[in-house]
């Protein structure tokens, strides 16, 4: 697929450049990170940008990923879950789409408050994200928080990885706080001591 100009500042581009010389942009995003930067307007001058890359190219899974979670960002669940269903469908190597295709489930909603069968579908993707690549924290964190609010707050019985051995293992890494405020917001708990031992949140 080929780019010709940033989404955010317009400047012509190389075929092979990832970034905006000009403004220094990622012209793919991967990350709610990345996007906490950007004021409403930008995120929507990139829902515009990957609406026209996915409509010239509707299998190129990046662009797809890049309007998931532009839709995400925007709180439209609905839209970002089909994204994400679509990356998985398209390239199920693709880490992200599993977390993220989890996170717009829950849309906002208290952990606590989900059906069993819902939480179940949840693990299991988040499991697929760890499963593919184990590096990113966020992943783990919430899964720690669905075992915490869900299963622990619920008086349930928590099966391994244990919410304390998933905490060690993220405070092993560097976690990004942008990713991580999203991430709280989206996927809400009643107790929110779970990221008091957190660095950098």
């Amino acid at each position: 697929m080929e780019i010709n100009e940033c989404p955010q500042c317009g400047a012509p581009v190389n075929a092979s450049e990832r970034k905006c010389g000009y403004c220094k942009a990622e012209f793919f995003v991967t990350s709610l990170a990345y996007l906490g930067n950007l004021d409403p307007p930008t995120i929507g001058k990139y829902m515009k940008h990957y609406k026209e890359l996915t409509r010239e190219a509707p299998d190129d899974a990046e662009g797809i990923l890049g309007l998931g979670l532009c839709y995400l960002q925007m709180n439209n669940y609905l839209l970002a879950k089909k994204s994400f269903e679509k990356v998985i469908e398209l390239a199920p190597e693709i880490s992200q789409a599993y977390y993220y295709y989890a996170l717009s489930s829950v849309a906002g909603r208290r952990l606590m408050s989900l059906p069993l069968k819902d939480v179940r579908i949840l693990e299991a993707y988040l499991n697929t994200a760890i499963l593919i690549d184990s590096n990113p924290p966020q992943y783990k964190l919430f899964l720690a928080m669905l075992k915490r609010d869900y299963y622990e707050m619920n008086g349930m019985r928590v099966k391994q990885p244990f919410v304390n051995d998933l905490l060690v293992e993220i405070n092993e890494s560097k976690i990004d706080a942008k990713e991580i405020i999203r991430l709280k917001e989206a996927a809400r708990v009643g107790d929110e001591t779970i990221f008091d031992s957190l660095s950098g949140v």
